[in-house]
């Protein structure tokens, strides 16, 4: 360093009492700290940087486990409605003459073509159509009442239509 500044004084970028004027601070830090104090700051600055990285993996790791929470309690829903589904559907397609329309997640019309009783039964509420959450040949599929209240327990979302009486809903609450 002495070097340095002896060539920056050379060169003409600091004059000769700038020089002075640093080397003199210097001296009055140095004589200020005591022989172990500086050591001591250091130590205390590693320590606390240590714990900031310390902090923030932990935040990570919390983040992480959060996410892997949250997918498998979504696996877990879809694994439920799916069995809940396959247990429950209507053992017979639903084919027939009179289309059913129904809203899909997507806020978009379809329909599914039922029979004559089919239609009354989804009208009374008998009947409920819900989406497979697996199956894309046949997305939605016909489910009696308590399947579509065992389905609205784990996720209303895949209930796509099911006329429920709507005093069913303030005697679970």
């Amino acid at each position: 360093m002495q070097s340095l500044r002896d060539q920056l004084s050379k060169a003409g970028i600091i004059t000769k009492e700038q020089k002075r004027q640093v080397e003199q601070e210097k001296r009055r830090e140095r004589k200020q700290h005591k022989p172990g104090q500086v050591e001591e700051r250091r130590q205390e600055q590693q320590r606390q940087a240590y714990e900031a990285r310390l902090q923030a993996q932990r935040l990570a790791d919390q983040q992480r486990a959060a996410e892997q929470h949250a997918q498998l309690a979504a696996r877990e829903k879809r694994l439920q409605i799916r069995h809940i589904i396959e247990y429950w559907a209507t053992p017979t397609e639903p084919s027939g003459t009179q289309r059913w329309y129904f809203a899909t997640r997507q806020n978009t019309i379809t329909y599914l073509y039922v029979t004559e009783p089919i239609a009354a039964q989804l009208s009374s509420g008998a009947l409920a159509i819900a989406e497979h959450p697996d199956t894309l040949d046949a997305p939605h599929v016909l489910v009696d009442r308590e399947a579509a209240e065992l389905i609205r327990r784990v996720d209303p979302r895949y209930i796509r239509f099911h006329n429920a009486d709507p005093s069913d809903d303030d005697k679970e609450m």
